[in-house]
């Protein structure tokens, strides 16, 4: 039985015909970073998600901001107001 404290929320992940050349370049990343292959591979999957869940918050703005919009009552064409302003020399 392995311990509570062994696995503090964290998965472990095998990545199965992972191509020589992604392998190389994943490792040459890290190398430059300063940081283990596994480090480095956490780290992109890490803002791979955040960014995955950016987008999604963005969409569900995107929406909201649409109801909003589509709820507010009609103002009209504002261009005659436009031009009575640039004609007083507003």
């Amino acid at each position: 039985m392995v311990p509570k404290w062994y696995h503090q929320g964290m998965a472990n992940l095998s990545i199965k015909d992972l191509p020589d050349q992604v392998h190389k370049a994943l490792k040459k990343a890290a190398e430059a970073r300063g940081q283990s292959l596994n480090g480095y591979i956490v780290h992109v999957l890490k803002l791979d998600a955040e960014e995955r869940a950016r987008r999604a918050r963005m969409r569900k703005n995107k929406d909201e901001l649409r109801k909003f919009v589509k709820s507010l009552p009609y103002m009209g064409d504002s261009t005659p107001l436009i031009r009575e302003d640039r004609e007083h020399g507003h």
